[in-house]
C-alpha cells in the first residue's frame, strides 16, 4: 500500500468558499474556548473571558486569511502532498498560537516569557487539530465524489479505433498509427509533435500543422483530453496529477515530461 502522506493533495473550491471556511474556523475557535473554557479561561472574569476568546477567534481568522490568500499562492507548488499539507497546517497553527500570545501580552500588559509563548503555540496546535481534521475529511470527500462521477463511465467503455490517420491539417503529412500508443501531442508555432511508445521505445514525430486539426482527427478516441492549448494527453499514460487548480501539472509514464494544465481544464482532471 502506498504511503498516504505522499498522496497528491490539493484544496478545491473558490476564493469565496475559502473565505467562508476561514470565518467558520474563527467562529469555531471563539465558541469552543468561550463555551468550554479550557486552558485556564474559566479562571478569568466574565468580561476578560469574552475579550480573550473573541480575540482568539478574530486572530485565527486574520492569520488564516494572510496564509491562504497571500502566502499559499507563492509557497504551494506542484507535487504538493498530504504530508506537506499537514506540516503546513502545523506551521499555520503555530503562527496563530504566537499571534494569540502577543495579543494576550498586549491586552493584559504581561511580561514576556518564552515558555508561555511556546505554551500558546502548543495550545493552538491542539485546538486546531479538530477543525483541520474536519477540513481534510471534507476535501477528501469532495475528491472521492469527483472520482465517483468520473467512474460513471467505466474504462472499458472508452472508445478506441485500431488506427488513425493524423495529418494535423496538412495533407502532405500522413501518419498512420494506433492511437493507444500515443502518449501526448504538443504544438509549437505551426508544428505538432506526436510522442509515442512502441516496443517500450519513445518515438517522436514532428509535422507541420495545428493541434486543433490533430485533435479533430483523434475525436473518435475518447481516451484523449486537451488539457492545455498546446497539449493533448492520453489518459492511459497519466502517472499522477500534482498541484492545485492554478498550477496543476501532469506527470506522464515512460517520460520525464511534465505537462501543464490550464485553469479552465483543471476541473476535468480533478478526479483522475
Amino acid at each position: 500500500m502506498s504511503n498516504p502522506f505522499r498522496q497528491p493533495y490539493r484544496e478545491t473550491g473558490t476564493k469565496k468558499s475559502k473565505l467562508y471556511t476561514i470565518l467558520l474556523f474563527g467562529l469555531f475557535i471563539f465558541l469552543f474556548l468561550y463555551l468550554f473554557k479550557p486552558f485556564g479561561v474559566a479562571s478569568l472574569k466574565p468580561m476578560s473571558q469574552l475579550i480573550m476568546t473573541m480575540g482568539f477567534g478574530v486572530i485565527t481568522a486574520f492569520v488564516l486569511l494572510v496564509f491562504k490568500f497571500l502566502i499559499e499562492p507563492v509557497v504551494i507548488r506542484e507535487n504538493w502532498t498530504l504530508g506537506k499539507n499537514i506540516i503546513w497546517d502545523i506551521i499555520i497553527a503555530s503562527s496563530i498560537g504566537a499571534a494569540n500570545y502577543f495579543f494576550i501580552f498586549t491586552i493584559f500588559k504581561l511580561d514576556f516569557a518564552a515558555k508561555y509563548l511556546l505554551y500558546s503555540v502548543w495550545i493552538a496546535i491542539l485546538v486546531g487539530i479538530i477543525p483541520v481534521t474536519i477540513s481534510h475529511i471534507m476535501v477528501y470527500n469532495k475528491m472521492y465524489r469527483n472520482a465517483l462521477k468520473e467512474a460513471d463511465i467505466p474504462e472499458e467503455k472508452l472508445l478506441w479505433v485500431e488506427e488513425v490517420r493524423i495529418t494535423a491539417g496538412n495533407e502532405k503529412n500522413d501518419l498512420r498509427i494506433n492511437p493507444k500508443s500515443i502518449i501526448y501531442l504538443c504544438s509549437n508555432d505551426n508544428y505538432v509533435t506526436i510522442v509515442m511508445l512502441k516496443d517500450n521505445v519513445i518515438n517522436k514525430v514532428t509535422m507541420r500543422g495545428t493541434l486543433k486539426s490533430a485533435e479533430y482527427e483523434l475525436r473518435k478516441n475518447t481516451g484523449f483530453i486537451r488539457c492545455h492549448k498546446c497539449y493533448i494527453v492520453n489518459l492511459d499514460f497519466i502517472d499522477r496529477i500534482a498541484g492545485h487548480s492554478q498550477n496543476m501539472k501532469i506527470k506522464l509514464l515512460h517520460t520525464d515530461e511534465v505537462i501543464p494544465v490550464s485553469r479552465s481544464k483543471a476541473s476535468l482532471l480533478a478526479g483522475k
